[in-house]
């Protein structure tokens, strides 16, 4: 898969299942992908939240979307980097994840983190080609 195959994928399906470390285990949980565009996979977390003390402490992640109409698994490596502007954690919330408006109301912005893909290895697998090898690329 080409990069712009694998935003239009990840458009079509953003769920993920997030794969972090914490303390040499590993810890995975359902993520949605807040922003998808050219700059790559942007997700925001409370930094309350174990994943984020994960992700700072290890920001290494597979990633890892499934499309079950075509039984196609996308599994994305890479390092997530902290996204320093906080307009863009203030966009998510204000425009994307509209449900968690009154924890902005009452906690304010400062509470939320986003972090962002920019760039990794892509691994396609194809139920109807299970036994081929699977397509290997940079992201």
């Amino acid at each position: 898969m080409t990069r712009d195959d694998v935003l239009a994928f990840v458009k079509a399906n953003p769920v993920s299942f997030m794969a972090t470390v914490e303390r040499g285990q590993p810890r995975v949980r359902a993520m949605q992908t807040a922003l998808i565009g050219p700059e790559g996979l942007t997700f925001c977390t409370g930094v309350q939240k174990d994943v984020h003390q994960q992700l700072v402490a290890a920001p290494s992640v597979e990633l890892a979307y499934w499309d079950a109409k075509s039984d196609v698994q996308l599994r994305l490596r890479g390092a997530l980097e902290r996204v320093a502007d906080p307009a863009v954690t203030k966009h998510i919330l204000d425009e994307v994840f509209t449900f968690l408006k009154p924890v902005v109301a009452q906690y304010g912005y400062e509470i939320f983190s986003s972090f962002r893909l920019a760039k990794g290895t892509s691994i396609v697998w194809r139920m109807a080609q299970s036994g081929a090898p699977m397509e290997i690329a940079e992201f």
